[in-house]
């Protein structure tokens, strides 16, 4: 039987995560896939990338592309550059572009151009916030792709909306595959964990803050790190983004210190944010990943955006968005009361099977191409 070649291209923290699961499920089955994993080195830091292969156990990439940091602009046509040549080369059946990074963007439109079938991992996500990079990554990623997988009915209705309801499959989401698996590992490693930084269960606040949106703007930052000081009686851990922690040197933020309660750490590899997400008392974020990651742990959470791409958090009332900084330590103060009712019989997120789906839909659906 010949084998379908599969090109993986992953780059961000995210990608590692809802990649593993299905780069795990396409090894298993050899005989029928030969797979190919990219790196293209838009998160380089140790901390943000290598602890991520080594945790989830995948293997190491056959090409870094080396992209570093830069604008969107030089990132996207950076990487597309570089892989152009690796794709010519390799001739894959199919590419797969996961998530919504520039990395995601970038590989979508090189494998379009190059007339390869594209699927899309995560497909159909809306913000509805054409000022978020990731929203237009992933509108766009969708529209030039062949195959696409949504986590959840509403982005399966998403794709519909935007005429793209054939070729679509509701999968369920790979990152309830990748949290139950690693999940043992997070149970038996998060007490040492807790010692380790101080911390009893339920005693802290979990603070993340990446995007453009909070940390790029400097009077912005400052007024959340002034009402993160305002909580005084409220414990916060708040691991930094290497983005964040080079914004808040900006501000001259000793962040080598705690500050008003405010413990800075390093970013942490995947078991160690479960297990801090798992024990805090709340989750006060701006990402994406998170808000679905504390919705799955039953953790409140308050979003510091307008808008979110994962509506089912809001509906089931796990989830609070907020846009003023202001009313951080007031929305943060009844977040646990606000989700005590969350008791969902079922998530909308499926039920740990997406990579298995998935890997069926590719062998059905993907045509080998000729050797060249």
């Amino acid at each position: 039987m010949t084998r379908i070649r599969i090109v993986v291209v992953v780059g961000a923290r995210p990608q590692f995560i809802k990649s593993a699961p299905l780069i795990q499920e396409l090894l298993s089955h050899r005989h029928r896939f030969r797979l190919t994993l990219v790196h293209s080195g838009q998160h380089y830091d140790p901390e943000m990338s290598t602890i991520f292969f080594s945790e989830l156990k995948l293997p190491a990439p056959a090409l870094n592309l080396r992209v570093g940091s830069g604008s969107h602009a030089y990132q996207t046509a950076t990487i597309m550059l570089r892989l152009e040549r690796f794709l010519r080369e390799s001739q894959p059946d199919v590419v797969i572009a996961p998530g919504d990074t520039n990395t995601t963007l970038a590989t979508a439109l090189t494998g379009a151009k190059l007339a390869y079938q594209v699927a899309h991992l995560e497909a159909g996500l809306r913000s509805g916030d054409m000022d978020m990079p990731e929203e237009i990554n992933r509108r766009l990623t969708d529209h030039c792709s062949t195959l696409l997988f949504a986590p959840t009915r509403t982005a399966l209705a998403n794709l519909a909306r935007e005429g793209l309801a054939k070729d679509t499959w509701l999968t369920g989401d790979t990152m309830v595959d990748a949290m139950q698996r690693v999940m043992p590992t997070v149970k038996r490693r998060e007490q040492k964990l807790l010692e380790r930084m101080d911390l009893d269960d339920q005693d802290y606040v979990l603070v993340t803050l990446h995007r453009p949106s909070n940390v790029d703007n400097k009077d912005r930052l400052r007024q959340i790190i002034r009402n993160l000081e305002r909580m005084r009686k409220v414990k916060l851990v708040f691991p930094m983004h290497p983005r964040t922690r080079k914004k808040l040197r900006n501000l001259k933020t000793n962040i080598k210190q705690n500050r008003f309660g405010i413990c800075f750490v390093p970013p942490q590899g995947y078991v160690e944010t479960l297990g801090l997400l798992r024990n805090a008392k709340c989750l006060l974020t701006d990402s994406g990943g998170m808000q679905k990651e504390a919705f799955l742990l039953r953790i409140p959470c308050v979003t510091l955006r307008s808008t979110t791409e994962w509506p089912e958090t809001l509906v089931a009332r796990a989830n609070r968005l907020i846009l003023d900084p202001r009313k951080i330590p007031t929305t943060v103060a009844i977040a646990k009361s606000m989700n005590l009712a969350l008791k969902p019989p079922k998530t909308p997120f499926g039920d740990g099977t997406a990579s298995q789906k998935i890997r069926k839909i590719l062998e059905r659906r993907v045509t080998v191409r000729e050797p060249h």
